[in-house]
């Protein structure tokens, strides 16, 4: 066998071993990247973007074409190895008993085990990292990994019996109906049915429902001094930090105010994100799954004109699921009574007006409206101060607190008699 042929093997041997190694990062950081937000924000908007968030909405059907992407790479190599040793090699007065072995032996660590090493110490910048070395060669790899696909379901279509019946799966209904009855034998306690079915109401949840209003986001101006920036994000309650140009509908940029305290507190520049932005009729559940994989990613909410709504993350979704079924202890809630004939309640601004209808059997329904703060505002048509009241559906609402920007606080009392005519205008104390 000529030397440029031999040369040429080890030249295909190198650049197998060096894609096994990519995959094998690959696989262990696509388990392993909690936090892969930040990584991904840095990407350009495009395809490998879309690819790279495709992999962490669904790990394990990506770990399923990379393993038989990889086993098809080392059968490969295999071969090779075998071929190298045992004919060219041989040749040449080396032992294939010894080479083929040693082969083995380096295939395994450079190929495997170190890639995986490094994958576990770094796994968010490996996984964007292998995603970009990879997006070139997916023409190839991606028939290769539907080609291994089609082989496994033909093996499994012939081992697996024809008469075993193929399970299918099962409806929201059909679950809602056996959590009712597990419920009923006492399989389950209540609280625990009343968390599952929070889960499954949030098919129908929009990030609108569990957003952060824009009135009660940390903003800063992008144009003012870097020491007024930086003071904003020391004092910042909340975790995300929104800068603008000129007007808030005009967002720049996300700031982490934790990252950025736990990074020593540098320029605001180096640890700005790019922000993303979704319509407020967004699904909860899509926002989840597609862009909030971690809590160091949020998303930021426009309406239809393109203005800022505010900002939703992964803990104010979770919150929601889980508001009625498990509140924190010690919270105090969003409506409480206030006398014990329970005719008098004290509700926050931010209440939602679905939550009080329930609580106080009452029909309150506003199109577009969905606090309580919000409808004493639109029937007022300003923003009003302390002791200003409306009446309305059989309810007397009276302002307790209020800023210039927000009613913070009121109180509602159930009326003894149906509201009359005159009963929806403003009073004042």
């Amino acid at each position: 066998m000529s030397l440029p042929l031999i040369i040429s093997l080890l030249v295909l041997y190198t650049v197998l071993l060096i894609v096994l190694g990519i995959v094998s990062a690959m696989e262990t950081a696509t388990f392993s990247a909690k936090d892969a937000g930040i990584q991904v924000s840095r990407l350009k908007a495009g395809s490998l973007r879309d690819s790279v968030l495709a992999i962490l909405s669904n790990p394990f059907h990506h770990v399923h074409r990379t393993l038989l992407v990889s086993a098809a790479l080392n059968l490969a190599l295999t071969t090779l190895i075998l071929f190298l040793a045992f004919d060219p090699l041989r040749k040449l007065g080396y032992s294939p008993w010894v080479t083929a072995p040693g082969l083995f032996a380096f295939t395994v660590f450079a190929g495997d085990v170190l890639p995986k090493l490094i994958a576990v110490r770094s796994p968010a910048k490996v996984l964007v990292r292998t995603a970009r070395m990879l997006y070139p060669l997916r023409k190839v790899l991606d028939p290769l990994a539907v080609l291994a696909e089609r082989a496994s379901d033909l093996i499994l279509s012939i081992v697996v019996p024809r008469n075993m019946k193929t399970r299918h799966s099962i409806t929201m209904e059909e679950l809602e109906t056996l959590i009712e009855m597990r419920e009923e034998q006492g399989s389950i306690d209540p609280s625990e049915a009343a968390i599952l079915n929070e889960v499954f109401d949030i098919a129908d949840l929009t990030v609108r429902d569990c957003m952060v209003p824009r009135v009660d986001l940390e903003m800063v101006d992008a144009s003012s001094p870097e020491a007024k920036v930086h003071d904003t994000l020391d004092r910042a309650s909340a975790r995300f930090v929104i800068l603008y140009a000129g007007t808030p509908d005009s967002v720049t940029g996300v700031v982490d105010a934790h990252e950025w305290k736990l990074a020593g507190r540098p320029a605001w520049s180096k640890v700005i994100q790019q922000p993303v932005f979704v319509p407020e009729t967004f699904s909860a559940l899509e926002a989840l799954t597609r862009h909030l994989g971690s809590p160091a990613q949020c998303l930021l909410i426009c309406d239809e004109y393109g203005g800022l709504e505010g900002m939703v993350t992964q803990e104010e979704i979770v919150d929601w699921m889980l508001y009625d079924a498990a509140p924190w202890q010690g919270e105090t809630p969003e409506v409480r009574a206030s006398d014990e004939q329970g005719q008098r309640h004290i509700a926050d601004g931010a209440a939602r007006l679905d939550h009080i209808a329930d609580l106080l059997d009452v029909p309150l329904e506003e199109p577009g409206i969905d606090t309580i703060g919000g409808l004493v505002f639109n029937h007022l048509g300003y923003m009003p101060k302390p002791g200003e009241r409306i009446r309305l559906q059989g309810l007397e609402i009276k302002v307790r607190r209020a800023t210039r920007r927000r009613i913070q606080q009121v109180e509602i009392r159930l009326q003894p008699k149906a509201p009359s005519a005159e009963d929806s205008q403003p009073l004042v104390d």
